[in-house]
């Protein structure tokens, strides 16, 4: 137990940063004042409403991550979680029987943290018997498949000079990879689309309404039931996909995956693998809509795409940020920090540090930028960094390749953005366009 005595600068009610926390459109839409505030005046500043600091310099960032023995992933998703509204709504009786059991069984399985959440040793076992379905090698032998379902995604509508990039491409995409990987099949995407919807409300949201609650934890519930007979299938059953290669799992005097182990690793590989991707997508097209050069410049050379998915990585990055819990008594930008204490690194605000990034709100496709944090650093550097990065090189290329003039449907409308502030992405933009004349 931490004995060590500080005091806690917190964020008042005129904190820009507010207004974010409690999911204001304009301030969701576009956060960035509100982390340049931070940054220079408060760069480590307690919330009472998150439960903890709030750290928003690159190099304060960088260093918390470089030190997974000391600053701990047990709560990752801190309050703003699926397990968070469980733990409350398994002890509030005014919640149904049936959604109080489906929060217990969410919490049951969280008591077993994997990757995300989980520290080492225990991360290092977990990441080296999955890692093998993300390595550059393999996602380099789907990219076929990437480029089919991209291809199929933009005939639906090519014809049409109309569409909504996030709900025809950015969305169905990765959602669709995500399913043929965990052996989905292609009927069961609508409600695939549903359980991953569910999962992604618990992030970054401290409420929500009872009604949303209540549907969320039954969808929450119809994916556990599903794996967890999909995976009885797989043990009866071998296939070629995910779900058997995680049941067969061995590494030289390792244990195998238990069950809930494997069950939450598939949670993870759904939110990461479809919505922080979707929104790479969406913010990549919207970034190239609202800047003809830009676009122009891009589809004149292609091999520039890469590049400039790094830049929309950190510009706009798709996890805003991550919870981390000090193991011990420590501090952090000079701010003391007690053993037990959580705080928020945000990316999205360290890859605009004006000390770090020279004019840090301007986009450079030179590719001096790449020492961003949108996918994390050291011992948890994202897992599907390669997955989401070739899903989206794909995506935007054929796009360029195949769709001419883009533009807003109504430049008037603002863009509307995912109500939470952990997650950052557009959930709409309407477009027209012509099709590319073929020589």
């Amino acid at each position: 137990m931490s004995t060590c005595p500080h005091t806690r600068e917190s964020i008042t009610p005129d904190f820009p940063v507010n207004r974010l926390l409690e999911l204001e459109d304009d301030s969701v839409r576009c956060p960035f004042p509100a982390y340049e505030h931070l940054r220079n005046e408060h760069p480590v500043v307690w919330s009472d409403r998150l439960n903890a600091w709030l750290v928003s310099r690159y190099d304060d960032i960088r260093n918390v991550l470089r030190d997974a023995e000391l600053w701990s992933n047990r709560l990752a998703s801190g309050r703003s979680s699926v397990t968070g509204l469980a733990e409350r709504v398994a002890a509030d009786l005014d919640f149904p029987p049936e959604t109080r059991r489906q929060a217990h069984r969410r919490l049951e399985l969280s008591k077993f943290p994997v990757l995300l959440l989980s520290d080492p040793p225990l991360h290092k076992r977990q990441r080296s018997l999955v890692a093998m379905a993300f390595t550059p090698r393999r996602v380099k032998l789907m990219e076929p498949e990437f480029q089919q379902i991209v291809d199929e995604l933009i005939t639906s509508f090519h014809d049409a000079g109309q569409a909504d990039i996030v709900a025809d491409l950015a969305m169905p995409l990765p959602m669709t990879v995500i399913a043929r990987i965990l052996g989905v099949p292609h009927e069961l995407m609508p409600t695939f689309k549903q359980w991953t919807i569910a999962f992604t409300k618990g992030v970054g949201a401290l409420d929500m309404p009872r009604e949303d609650i209540i549907d969320m934890f039954a969808r929450v519930d119809e994916f556990y039931d599903y794996f967890t007979e999909q995976l009885a299938k797989r043990r009866a059953e071998p296939a070629d996909d995910l779900l058997t290669d995680l049941l067969n799992a061995r590494m030289d005097g390792e244990q195998p995956l238990v069950e809930s182990e494997i069950l939450q690793m598939l949670v993870q590989f759904l939110v990461a693998g479809n919505e922080t991707t979707t929104n790479l997508i969406a913010s990549t097209t919207k970034r190239l809509i609202e800047d003809p050069e830009l676009m122009a410049k891009v589809r004149a050379d292609l091999s520039l795409v890469p590049a400039l998915i790094e830049e929309t990585l950190r510009l706009e990055a798709p996890a805003q940020g991550i919870f981390r819990l000090a193991t011990r008594d420590t501090e952090v930008g000079g701010q003391p920090v007690a053993e037990g204490e959580l705080i928020f690194l945000m990316y999205a605000s360290g890859n605009r540090d004006q000390d770090f990034f020279p004019d840090p709100d301007e986009l450079e496709i030179d590719g001096s930028r790449a020492q961003h944090l949108a996918f994390g650093r050291g011992e948890h550097v994202c897992l599907g960094a390669n997955l989401a990065r070739r899903e989206a090189q794909i995506a935007v290329t054929t796009l360029l390749q195949r769709l001419d003039n883009l533009a807003f449907a109504d430049a008037g409308e603002k863009i509307p953005y995912l109500r939470s502030f952990a997650l950052r992405g557009p959930t709409s933009i309407p477009v027209t366009f012509t099709k590319v004349t073929e020589s």
